[in-house]
C-alpha cells in the first residue's frame, strides 16, 4: 500500500457510491442523507410517510453545494419482513448494486400511564405492569430490530456487487446505558438489542466482503425526542426543552447537530472506513460518561429523558 492516497477527497469520497438510508425523511436520516448527497453520492431515502420523504428531497435539493449527487424517493415500509422485500425489489429495478445501507428507521413507545412518581415504590410499580402491553415491544422491535435483520439480509445480492458495501446500523446511547427512564423502556431494549445485532451480522456476513458496523448517537433534537414523531403524536411540546437540557449534561455542553451524525456515516461508508468491521461508535458528546441509574430529566407526562 505504498502508493496508497492519504489525501481527504480520496480517503473519505462518496462520489457515485449508492447508498439507501431507512426513515430518511427526518432526524438523524435526513441528516446523513444530505451528507451523502452533498458529497456526490446518488441516495434512496426510505420510509412510510412519502410526503416527508418529499419535503426532504425539496430541502436538500434546494441546497447549495458543489458537487451535490442525487437523492431519490423510495416509498416503504421497513416494519415488516414483507415491507423490506418490497423496498428490495424497488431498489433492484434501479441499480445493479448499493454499497451503503444505513439501517436508521426507528421508533418508540411510551410508557402509558396516567401518572406516576419514580420515588414512590407502589407507583413504579404500577406503572411497569400497568403502562406497557405487548404491542410496545412488538411495535418497537418491529422497526428496531427486526427491520435491521430483514433489510440488510434481503439487501446482501445487491450489497455483494459493490466494491466494499458497508451496513451502518443506527442504535442509541440508551441501548448501553442504565437510567431511569420509565418511558423508554421498550426503546432501550430495542437498541441494545439493535447493537448485539450489527455484531452479528457482521459475523455472518464477513464471508461475504459485508461490512457491518453500528453508530450510537446521544442525545439529538429529532421528531422522536420533540414529540412530533407520528408515532408519538401525544408527547408532550416541551420536550424540547427538556432535551435540550439533556444535552448540556454531556461534557460537549450541547446537544447534538446533524453534522455530528454525517462526519462518522462518511467515515464507515468511504475507503477510510474500509478496515473497520464489527465495530461501534458513540456520538454522544461523552454523555455516557455522566449518565447514572438516577440520571434523568421528567418531562410533564413523568416520562424522563435521557
Amino acid at each position: 500500500m505504498a502508493n496508497a492516497s492519504f489525501e481527504i477527497a480520496d480517503l473519505f469520497s462518496v462520489r457515485d457510491k449508492v447508498v439507501l438510508v431507512t426513515g430518511g425523511g427526518s432526524g438523524l436520516g435526513k441528516a446523513m442523507a444530505r451528507a451523502f448527497y452533498a458529497n456526490g453520492a446518488k441516495v434512496y431515502i426510505t420510509g412510510r410517510r412519502l410526503e416527508a420523504l418529499q419535503r426532504t428531497i425539496d430541502e436538500l435539493t434546494k441546497t447549495k453545494v458543489a458537487q451535490p449527487g442525487q437523492i431519490l424517493v423510495l416509498p416503504g415500509d421497513v416494519s415488516t419482513k414483507d415491507g423490506c422485500a418490497a423496498v428490495f425489489r424497488a431498489l433492484a429495478s434501479k441499480e445493479q448494486h448499493v454499497d451503503v445501507l444505513v439501517n436508521n428507521a426507528g421508533v418508540s413507545r411510551q410508557i402509558d400511564y396516567p401518572t406516576w412518581d419514580h420515588n414512590d415504590a407502589d407507583s413504579v410499580e404500577k406503572a411497569l405492569w400497568q403502562g406497557v402491553d405487548d404491542e410496545h415491544f412488538t411495535f418497537t422491535n418491529s422497526v428496531n430490530v427486526n427491520a435491521i435483520y430483514f433489510m440488510t439480509v434481503a439487501f446482501i445480492p445487491l450489497l455483494r456487487r459493490a466494491a466494499d458495501p458497508s451496513v451502518i446500523i443506527i442504535s442509541s446511547l440508551s441501548g448501553l446505558t442504565n437510567q431511569r427512564a420509565l418511558g423508554s423502556i421498550t426503546y432501550a431494549t430495542s437498541k441494545a438489542a439493535a447493537l448485539h445485532l450489527s455484531k452479528i451480522l457482521a459475523g455472518r456476513l464477513s464471508p461475504l466482503k459485508i461490512r457491518v458496523n453500528c453508530v450510537l448517537p446521544g442525545v439529538f433534537p429529532s421528531e422522536m425526542t420533540s414529540g412530533t414523531n407520528a408515532q408519538d403524536a401525544d408527547s408532550p411540546a416541551s420536550v424540547n426543552d427538556l432535551v435540550h437540557k439533556a444535552g448540556l449534561r454531556s461534557p460537549a455542553g450541547r446537544t447534538g447537530n446533524p453534522v455530528d451524525i454525517a462526519g462518522p456515516c462518511l467515515l464507515l461508508g468511504s475507503k477510510a472506513g474500509t478496515y473497520m468491521n464489527g465495530g461501534c461508535i458513540m456520538v454522544d458528546g461523552g454523555r455516557s460518561m455522566t449518565s447514572s441509574i438516577n440520571d434523568g430529566l421528567r418531562m410533564p407526562d413523568n416520562t424522563y429523558v435521557n
